[in-house]
């Protein structure tokens, strides 16, 4: 069964147990969707609120706006949605995938597998965390976008997914590090250099959802 057929308190009770996993890596992709799923709410809020910005940008999400500086344009709110939808059902992909990472990374251990064994578990249990830092920073970026421009009676629930998304890859980037030991040092340096980097963009991200936040909160 996977962690998204479960029910919640099931979860958090493996969670809470002696069992290695689920662990912090498939707790932080888990807050992540959660993230994911209230931004999608405001965008399903203010699409049927049939505002004229829904449909202004096909398929365009904030992401494509920051490419085409074209930031002051109001998104897609369906191509927003979708987006949300898709980067949810992946995170949840991605914590079943960390439960299996951890899972051989103990396996290879126990066993007294062999160094490339063990490498490549190692490796496999930072690849994870790292995607899921990379997926959630995304989700950071789109928010944005709700709480400039989405409906005012939802933007409160797309700063909480915000926080959550913020939250998630933190605590990916704190998993990735600690795996760092436990791999050759050329995969290593590539992993902090990505870490560090999706960390920076997702901080700027929180910033200008807080900022973009305070300006509707005075308008």
């Amino acid at each position: 069964m996977t962690i998204a057929d479960r029910p919640i308190g099931a979860f958090l009770s493996d969670v809470a147990s002696a069992c290695v996993t689920p662990s912090g890596g498939a707790v932080a992709a888990i807050g992540g969707a959660m993230g994911s799923a209230l931004c999608g709410m405001v965008c399903i809020h203010t699409i049927e609120h049939g505002d004229d910005r829904v449909a202004g940008n096909a398929t365009e999400t904030t992401t494509d706006r920051k490419r085409s500086n074209a930031e002051t344009t109001p998104p897609d709110f369906i191509a927003l949605r979708n987006a949300f939808e898709s980067r949810r059902e992946r995170l949840l992909d991605l914590a079943d995938a960390d439960v299996a990472a951890v899972d051989a990374v103990g396996e290879a251990f126990a066993a007294d597998g062999s160094p490339d064994r063990r490498h490549e578990a190692a490796k496999r249990a930072t690849e994870v965390p790292i995607e899921t830092a990379a997926t959630t920073r995304d989700v950071l970026v789109d928010a944005i976008a709700v709480t400039e421009h989405g409906a005012r009676n939802a933007v409160p629930d797309g700063v909480t997914g915000a926080f959550l998304a913020h939250a998630a890859v933190h605590a990916s980037v704190a998993t990735v590090r600690a795996n760092l030991d436990h791999l050759e040092d050329e995969p290593a340096a590539a992993f902090a250099e990505r870490a560090d980097a999706i960390k920076a963009d997702a901080d700027r991200s929180l910033a200008a959802v807080c900022s973009a936040d305070v300006t509707a909160d005075r308008e």
